[in-house]
């Protein structure tokens, strides 16, 4: 999982106090039988099918602590199928690994078997490369119901599944309660953006502008795609068309451009953002930050002084009584369709999927599962976190993830996010109004890519 500050790998400690440098999510490791997936109704505590007696290797890349992640799953999987051995290609960053995955999908050679691609890629790799991805349907329709729902459609292309969906962003505002205090806001209070907006103004008149609600970039689209993601829209609908003029994107740069303009925002540069966020409230110059839930580690590892000062809400409605839940990042398992060893693959991402003791460590690494069933079963989700003064900060996040509305990305939407940033820049530097923002990029969208613009 990452967030939207120009490309930067997610970056922290993991949730449960684990130093970790987040940037999606791992897998585990598989057996070359072919059975099935585990079960549907349960957490799985162990692979669905026997250990077979035939050596197999398996190629598994990916970055930083994702990769890793599926190197400590190995380990587990191993026990039970002591016959698969793994190599492991850790590369230094998102980019790096897709810039890799490009040359070999190509080239046709040195394929890893399984990948660790971003839900927000998934779309353009299956476009770009589409009989390199093994058909996976058959094996994960019958746990399709237990991951979010949200997870599936960068997955699927005419209708077949091509890969396993690993962890999920559900957004929150996390918020630090002193500060809170001292301004007089009461955080139940803040139901919808126009409560956020009027918190923010009482908060930085009362500190005299030296500390503002959160930080933010002018060209980042990183607040706008959740606040389109609650309304239940996104840059593209289901079928592929451009949305970026309709009343749900007018909404939602409407609210962040009030943000901006009742000076609440404090404006980091998009390329050093994510650092120069840490930094402000490290620095006690913001008192929240709109961030997915695997910023828990982030903050907890960047602000140990601040323990028990902090605390998460949902995000607040666009209208009152509205949608709160929105997604921020997320990855998947992605299977070669020249593996050697599919049965083997599969079961192995199954197993880093959806097997307890290998989801605890995805866990423990700061990845936030997208499997339904140990979201409502694993003590971690609903284990109180003293950071954030006993709450039970998962729990909170995890009652968000079935509320999340499916984003269709397309494979245009590392395009379309260039597009976007542009406009938004213009935008709120009072550059161009909103209506001439969003027609110009998705007029600009529809040229390149020569899909259809739709206004509602």
């Amino acid at each position: 999982m990452r967030s939207k500050f120009k490309r930067v790998g997610i970056a922290g400690m993991g949730v449960l106090g684990i130093t970790a440098l987040l940037a999606g999510c791992g897998s585990g490791s598989s057996s070359s039988s072919s059975g099935g997936p585990g079960s549907s109704n349960a957490v799985n505590s162990s692979s669905s099918s026997g250990p077979t007696t035939k050596p197999v290797t398996l190629k598994v890349m990916g970055w930083n602590i994702a990769e890793g992640t599926l190197v400590s799953d190995e380990v587990l999987f191993k026990k039970l199928h002591p016959n698969v051995s793994f190599n492991n290609v850790t590369v230094d960053s998102t980019t790096n690994t897709y810039t890799k995955y490009n040359a070999e999908l190509a080239a046709g050679a040195d394929v890893p078997d399984v990948m660790i691609v971003e839900t927000s890629q998934a779309a353009s790799f299956l476009k770009k490369f589409p009989n390199s991805f093994l058909n996976l349907t058959s094996y994960m329709t019958p746990l399709k119901s237990d991951f979010a729902a949200s997870k599936w459609p960068a997955l699927t292309m005419n209708g077949k599944i091509y890969g396993v969906p690993w962890d999920v962003g559900p957004a929150m505002v996390f918020y630090r309660t002193d500060l809170f205090k001292q301004a007089g806001i009461n955080p139940s209070s803040i139901k919808t953006w126009a409560d956020y907006i009027a918190a923010g103004k009482k908060l930085t008149q009362h500190f005299g502008g030296k500390v503002k609600m959160t930080t933010a970039s002018y060209a980042n689209d990183g607040l706008f795609k959740l606040l389109l993601n609650e309304q239940g829209s996104y840059y593209f609908n289901q079928k592929g068309d451009i949305t970026l003029t309709t009343p749900a994107a007018q909404t939602a740069v409407s609210i962040e451009k009030k943000m901006w303009d009742a000076g609440i925002l404090m404006h980091v540069p998009s390329a050093n953002g994510w650092n120069d966020t840490i930094k402000a409230f490290v620095n006690n110059q913001i008192a929240s930050a709109i961030m997915g839930i695997w910023y828990v580690g982030t903050i907890e590892g960047s602000a140990p002084s601040q323990s028990g000062k902090w605390a998460v809400m949902p995000l607040p409605a666009v209208t009152p009584g509205g949608n709160q839940a929105a997604n921020s990042g997320g990855s998947n398992l992605m299977i070669s369709a020249t593996t050697q060893h599919p049965k083997t693959a599969e079961e192995f991402a199954q197993f880093c999927m959806t097997n307890s003791k290998a989801l605890d460590i995805s866990m423990k690494n700061g990845i936030y599962p997208s499997y339904l069933p140990y979201l409502k079963s694993s003590p971690l989700i609903s284990q109180a976190q003293p950071f954030f003064g006993g709450q039970k900060v998962f729990q909170i996040a995890s009652n968000e993830v079935s509320k999340i509305a499916p984003a269709n990305h397309t494979s245009d939407f590392t395009v379309a996010e260039n597009y976007v940033d542009t406009a938004l820049g213009q935008i709120f530097t009072n550059k161009s109004s909103i209506s001439q923002g969003l027609n110009s990029a998705a007029n600009k969208l529809a040229q390149e890519t020569g899909r259809k613009i739709v206004s509602q």
